[in-house]
């Protein structure tokens, strides 16, 4: 064995600086390693959290979408039978002896249109052919749609605020 004085200075210094090459460079290979593993590791986590995500974002939509079906079904059906009943509700005797003049049609009609008319009101007082009955029927369909919009956005809403919940 030599002798560690025996050994010239520039060796130790070659020895040295080969030994500290190789650790840094066994540093750095096992610290990518860690690093693109790391990396890895953060992509599926967040691919995993993407996914979780989605399914409870579809969950919402699916629950919202059938509440939604199945309040508009209601409306629609109490409708109907409101529609059915016009007849009754209004008495079909009073039907044809209520005088609906051409002012109020005319006003019922700019409301429907959103407009307004520009007719003289010279024929207010003229009775119609329109009978109350049909005015009645109309109102309550305009009330179905209003009342299915009202459930459209109080649905929309919901699906808002549950899908801003989701992290």
């Amino acid at each position: 064995m030599i002798p560690a004085l025996a050994i010239p200075f520039a060796a130790k210094i070659a020895i040295a600086t080969i030994a500290s090459a190789a650790l840094f460079g066994s540093g750095l290979y096992v610290g990518h390693r860690w690093g693109v593993s790391s990396c890895y590791e953060a992509t599926i986590e967040a691919q995993r959290h993407t996914i979780e995500t989605g399914i409870q974002q579809a969950v919402v939509s699916d629950k919202t979408i059938t509440q939604y079906v199945d309040r508009v079904q209601i409306v629609k059906e109490k409708g109907r039978e409101i529609i059915k009943e016009v007849k009754i509700y209004v008495k079909e005797k009073n039907d044809v002896q209520c005088v609906i003049n051409n002012g109020f049609v005319r006003m019922w009609n700019d409301a429907n249109n959103n407009s307004i008319s520009t007719s003289s009101g010279n024929s207010d007082e003229i009775p119609s052919a329109v009978i109350l009955s049909e005015i009645a029927t109309q109102h309550a369909k305009e009330a179905v749609i209003c009342s299915e919009t009202e459930q459209q956005l109080l649905s929309l809403q919901d699906w808002v605020r549950e899908q801003a919940a989701i992290r």
